[in-house]
Formats: C-alpha cells, structure tokens, sequence
C-alpha cells in the first residue's frame, strides 16, 4: 500500500496541498515515461471525459499538474476548498491507476499533443542541439531523456505503455504527501487514497482469477502470441536504432562535429554552474558549452563541448594530468592547424581549467520556484526523506572529494555530432487521421450517454464556477496578447520552420499543410484571441462543453485554455497545427450555445 506523509503548512496557510510522488524510470529515449504521464490526465472509468482536468484547472478554485524531476514523477493538486481538493485527489488516483486505453486516444495523445509539445522545445535552437547530443551519445553515463524526442516517440505502443504503468503505477510505489494545516483533512485524504487502492487489489486478483480458469490450451496459445509479438516490437525497435547510428556515426558526412563531454558528480553541480561563463570563454567563442544540469542515473551531469566545426578524429576516451592552477591569463588560443593537434589542445586547456577551480561540493535540492508553496515543500520534504533528488549517501561518501573532482576533470570522452533523420510525421499523421475518425465516431455515439461527455468535478462543484478562476495568460504568449486590440483580436506566429536544425528532410514524404511547410519542416504556430465583452456573458458553458476542448483532445495542439492577462481575457493555444483554421474556430467557438 501507499505511504504517507503528513506536512504541517502552520496556522497561517490557507491552501491545501497532495502530492503523489511516483519512480518513473526513462526507458531509454523513447519518452514512455512522458507518455504514462499524459494518458494519467486523459480519463479513467470514474472520470470518462478527456477534457475534465481542463475545465477543473479553467473553471475550479484547484490546480492539478504534474512534473518530472530525476526519476520521479509528481502529480499534485492545490486548492483552499478542502472538499473540492479531496475529489480532485480521487480523480488523481484514479488516472493513475487506470491502464484502459482505446488505440485511438493513445495515438492522439502521442503523435498529436507529445510530438507538437516535443516539436515546440526542439524549435528552440539550445534545446535542439542538447537532442541531438543526446541521441547520438553511446558513453556508458549518457542520458536517457525521460521526455523522448519527436524521432523516437512514435515507437511506444499501447501494449508497452500499459506494462510500463502496470509496472510503476501501481499503490506500493505511490507516495502521498499531504501539506495541510489541518490533520483531519491528511486522514480524510487517506480514506480516499486507500480506498481506491483496496478497489484496485481486488480488481486485480479478479483478473487473475479469471486467467487462471481459462484452459492451458488457450493459456499457451496467448502467451504464444504475446511472445510473438513482443518479439516483432523488439525488433522493430532495435532496426530503428540500428538505422538511426548507421545515419549519425557515418565519419565523412561535412556536418559532423565533435563533442566533448565531461561528467561530474552532481554534489559539484551548483559549483560548476557559477563557472559557466569562464569554461565558455575558455573553450573559444566559436565552440559552445554548455552545462547539462540534469542528473543521469550514475548520478553525474555532464558538461559538453560543441565544436564549431568538421574534424576528423575516431572516437576515444582522453585522460591527461591536473595541471596546476592556472593564472587568469589562461587562454583558448590552439597552437597547432593539425585537426587531431587542435581538438587534443581543445580538451587539454578547457580540463586545465576545469582543474583549476576550486569547487566545493554542496547538497542541490530541486528546483521547485515554480510550483506552488505547498507543492513544493512536499517535493523538497520528499527528497530530503529519500535523496532520491539530491547527493545519495554513496555519491556523498564516494564522489565530494577534490581527487574525485578532479578524475572528473580529467576524463573526457569524444563522441560525433552528425544529421538526424526526420520523423515519420507522415506515417504519424495517417494514424492522427484515422484515430481522429474514431474518435469523433465514438464521441458521437456518446451522444446519446451525455454523463460520458460531462466532467464530473465541474458539474458537481458548479457553484464554484467563476471566471476570476482562471489562470494567468503563459509568459510565452503575453507578446502576442499585446499586440491584440479591439478591432485586432485575434494573432498568432510560427514557433518552427523545421523539426529541428538537425533533421534530415525527407523529400518523398508529402504532407498536409497544416503540418509541414514547402520545405518539409514541421510548422505550428501560438496564438492568442482576445475576447470581446458581450462574449464573455457565456464563456463559463464554453468552456466547461467538450467542443471547446476538442482541438486539444483530438492532438491539434499541445495547449488550449483561456486565461486573464492585463484586464482582458483571452483564449489561447501553444504549438497547434490546425492554425489556418483556428481564428474562425474562436468566433464559432464562443458562439456555439447562443
């Protein structure tokens, strides 16, 4: 069963505060644990509607969000509404525990709302280049992105996301972690949490129960057939990756640049960090570097060096001794045009330097600024309770040392930094089209069954319904609000031109519009609307109708909602595809239930 954990928010605090903290490893760079996340909001049988954690966020005194740190997932909820927390905290659970997916809302959710979120990071130069870093690393410390990447999302079938929830979404590896100031509500929190934990043993040992009387013919011929097609997925994966070295390892391709990598304990992060600028200035202004912060499983962050350009050079591991340290006159000119001269000169002076530093190791604790109060002392409460987020008593013991240090300096590995090939947007797209069909199919059906299309916590709750609960208009689209005006409602901009700098066009691929551009890259867009007065008298039933959500629901885009900014309200949208349709779409929108 699930721990829990009681926080004392003091007299004072008025909000109330769970947080479901869950180890979620990466699976590689497939982004399984992304996607686990996503279908946990999507619906579960006690909350069928897909729209319903929007409308709660829009329309509800309650914010319900999730975020990945290290290999943990947190799914919280915050409310000063103790009762409206608590059915919050039971929609929680039961998305968690839920592993009933239909193959279309998976592929919407996949190939629609991740790809153009993964889309929308990767249009952003840095980001884009840290990707394909990190998908061409083979070292023993390389990552694995927990968010995936658009060129390896795709592969996460539905079978493989309910193993991967089967496996870690499960009660005995949920914490709760209550930040309340009041214990009667922590004990009414694990009334709910137990009792839909309870529920869930017992529906699974009714499924077992019901497998073992099946016959052991029919037993042997379904494992038969699991293992068959266990074995298929195995091996498609593998021919992805094999197609995807044999297209970035290539050694004579113009575009390939070297990286070098250096990988520390994270006890020296917080250190490093303050010593950014004088590495970058070291290693030439026309090289990049660039400190990855996040933590890999050894427990290290790696510091990486782009260089500016093409050298050939096989791949190797370096190790070259401490220098003294160095005077500030330490400069990053190469003696030498010989390209293996240069690059060993390259590593040898950014060590040098590296070496030269006094760094003294310190605890980092998560970086928890943009949650709310109570959210984040519990996740700050549950990484000093586990170091599951911070130095782990080995790496502590082990690893704070000056020699381990500076090991770290001195060990640098070499790897290449080639094109990646493209997505198979089109083959994504004809999925997206066919799952699309059904479920409009399916949603009209549930016409007949309107409970299946209400959200429940908004329509019990629906005497807290008020438009001063919306939230604030995203800091990324408030340029675009600016330039609204009452005759200029509606503006929008492309946030990409290509998948990413890296990618390899794919000219036999012919896609819609609404996708890619003439130059096969990927192209959405953000935008804003801003509503007019006499439109806002019905924007509470627009927004609590499945309709509204559709474009979101349906994988059109990786954002929608309607927020305040500087007195207006507005509605908007983050990485859609659909934006040549979407200005008439917002007239329609607000107009549909007059």
């Amino acid at each position: 069963m699930s721990e829990f954990h009681f926080i004392d928010a003091g007299s004072g605090s008025k909000m109330h505060s769970v947080v479901f903290a869950l180890k979620t490893p990466a699976a590689g760079h497939t982004g399984l644990s992304h996607l686990a996340e996503h279908m946990s909001f999507r619906r579960s049988h006690q909350y069928p509607a897909a729209h319903e954690l929007f409308t709660a966020n829009t329309l509800l005194p309650v914010t319900i969000n999730a975020t990945t740190l290290a290999e943990y997932t947190f799914f919280f909820a915050s409310s000063e509404k103790a009762n409206v927390l608590l059915d919050a905290v039971n929609y929680l659970y039961c998305g968690l525990l839920n592993r009933d997916y239909g193959t279309d809302e998976v592929i919407l959710e996949r190939d629609g709302v991740i790809f153009n979120e993964l889309a929308m990071l990767e249009a952003n130069s840095d980001y884009a280049l840290n990707a394909a870093i990190r998908l061409t690393d083979t070292n023993k410390n390389a990552y694995q992105h927990a968010g995936g990447f658009i060129q390896t999302i795709g592969s996460n079938s539905i079978q493989a996301l309910q193993d991967y929830k089967r496996q870690w979404y499960q009660p005995s590896n949920i914490t709760t972690l209550v930040y309340s100031n009041s214990a009667h509500f922590f004990e009414q929190c694990k009334e709910v949490v137990t009792a839909l934990s309870m529920e869930a043993a017992l529906s699974a040992e009714k499924t077992l129960s019901e497998k073992a009387a099946l016959s052991e013919e029919s037993t042997l011929n379904r494992k038969a057939s699991l293992s068959q097609h266990a074995s298929q997925r195995e091996h498609s994966h593998l021919d992805k990756e094999a197609s995807l070295d044999a297209q970035t390892t290539k050694g004579e391709n113009e575009s390939i640049r070297h990286v070098l990598t250096w990988w520390f304990p994270q006890c020296f992060l917080n250190g490093l960090l303050q010593q950014e600028a004088t590495l970058s200035t070291v290693a030439g202004l026309k090289n990049t570097l660039f400190i990855d912060p996040e933590i890999n499983q050894q427990g290290n962050f790696a510091i990486r060096l782009v260089t500016n350009e093409a050298m050939k050079e096989v791949a190797s591991e370096l190790s070259i001794e401490a220098l003294p340290k160095l005077s500030q006159n330490l400069t990053h000119k190469l003696v030498s045009d010989d390209n293996d001269k240069r690059l060993r000169q390259l590593k040898h002076v950014v060590s040098a330097c590296l070496a030269s530093f006094d760094i003294r190791p310190s605890k980092p604790m998560p970086d928890t600024d943009k949650h709310a109060e109570g959210v984040g002392a519990a996740i700050r409460y549950f990484a000093q309770l586990t170091d599951a987020l911070g130095s782990n008593k080995c790496a502590a013991k082990d690893c704070a040392t000056k020699s381990a240090y500076l090991a770290s300096a001195n060990k640098v590995s070499l790897s290449y930094l080639g094109a990646l090939p493209s997505p198979e947007k089109s083959v994504a797209l004809e999925r997206i089209r066919k799952a699309r069909k059904d479920f409009s199919a399916r949603a009209s059906a549930s016409n007949s069954d309107q409970s299946l299309l209400i959200p429940r916590l908004t329509s019990k709750y629906r005497h807290f319904i008020a438009l001063e609960h919306l939230p604030a208009l995203p800091r990324l689209l408030r340029p675009l609000a600016n330039k609204t005006t009452n005759l200029k409602r509606f503006n929008a901009e492309h946030i990409a031109s290509h998948l990413t700098p890296f990618s390899i066009p794919s000219p036999s691929i012919a896609l819609e519009s609404a996708y890619l551009n003439s130059a096969s890259g990927y192209v959405a867009s953000h935008w804003v609307y801003r509503i007019a007065f006499y439109q806002q008298s019905r924007l509470q039933a627009v927004l609590a109708h499945h309709l509204f959500w559709q474009p979101r629901t349906s994988g059109e885009c990786y954002a929608l909602g309607a927020a305040t900014y500087e007195n207006n309200l507005f509605l908007f949208g983050a990485s859609d595809t659909n934006i040549t349709e979407r200005e008439n779409w917002c007239h329609k929108v607000l107009s549909m239930l007059s």
